[in-house]
């Protein structure tokens, strides 16, 4: 029997994304509505319909919790920026040898488990590790400190952990971009500042919103860096969700708090594309 009489070439493209669409629905649509059935109904034939867990976490204990979680994952995002548009405009745009080599720098660490990775920010920030070594020879500190248990501590394992998601996608678009306009912007009397502006970054821009959103929606919330690193001194929303679903075991609230938390970012994620439209205006760059 021949499958042609049942499909098209054309419907080949629809056929392999399939497996993946059917995944997507099992494993993020599927529990996705389980987590909103859950925060809205409730076992009571009378009333099966109720906000009241909603009602209980409006208060001012979560509202304080969901912003030192918004101000740490956009900050991680913010600095992971920094540090990750030199390095992807340097691999891509400068490095004409051993550039998979370098790429492979950046793949390897992530294949090692995320804990390990966190765990090994242990030895660098621990008394007497490297950051205390180094900081005490430069004058920072008197004697060896110990950098565990703060918010310095997990604001550099947030970045590191979660760098190579704001790099890969601004070195992918800077790597396609036609490397011609940088000649003709030099040949037209721009000098190299003129051409990171009017040429390089705006080229870039869609790679830096890729990568700004690739960071900024997994951070907001993380909850094993800020417990392992941070020594749970700060408490942060995924910290909540976690401590609700396994802990206490009120997965009705835990649902609502994971409901909020998505309905929170969606409104981030809404001011950032205004943001952005406000620098597409003034960079003339299409995003």
């Amino acid at each position: 029997m021949k499958i042609s009489k049942f499909f098209s070439y054309d419907d080949l493209p629809f056929i392999f994304a399939a497996p993946a669409f059917i995944w997507q629905c099992l494993f993020l649509y599927l529990p996705l509505i389980i987590l909103i059935l859950n925060s809205l109904l409730d076992f009571n034939y009378l009333n099966p319909f109720t906000l009241s867990v909603y009602k209980n976490i409006v208060n001012p204990l979560y509202f304080k919790v969901i912003v030192n979680s918004l101000f740490l994952a956009l900050t991680t995002a913010f600095i992971a920026l920094i540090f990750a548009y030199p390095a992807a405009y340097f691999i891509a745009l400068k490095v004409k040898k051993y550039k998979s080599l370098f790429l492979f720098s950046l793949i390897l660490p992530s294949w090692t488990s995320f804990v390990v990775q966190v765990y090994a920010w242990f030895f660098l920030l621990k008394k007497g590790g490297l950051f205390s070594f180094v900081f005490q020879k430069i004058g920072i500190f008197s004697q060896a400190t110990h950098l565990l248990n703060n918010y310095f501590a997990v604001q550099i394992g947030m970045a590191y952990c979660f760098l190579p998601f704001m790099i890969f996608p601004i070195y992918t678009v800077l790597e396609k971009m036609d490397k011609t306009l940088i000649e003709a912007s030099h040949d037209l009397g721009a000098n190299k500042f003129q051409t990171f502006k009017r040429v390089i970054f705006p080229v870039s821009m869609p790679g830096v919103v890729t990568g700004f959103l690739l960071v900024l929606v997994p951070t907001f919330g993380e909850f094993a860096v800020p417990d392992l690193l941070g020594g749970g001194k700060k408490i942060y929303w995924g910290s909540i969700i976690v401590e609700k679903f396994l802990f206490a075991r009120d997965w009705k609230e835990g649902a609502a708090l994971t409901m909020f938390g998505i309905l929170t970012l969606l409104f981030v994620l809404v001011f950032i594309f205004l943001l952005f439209r406000f620098v597409k205006k003034v960079f003339r760059v299409k995003i």
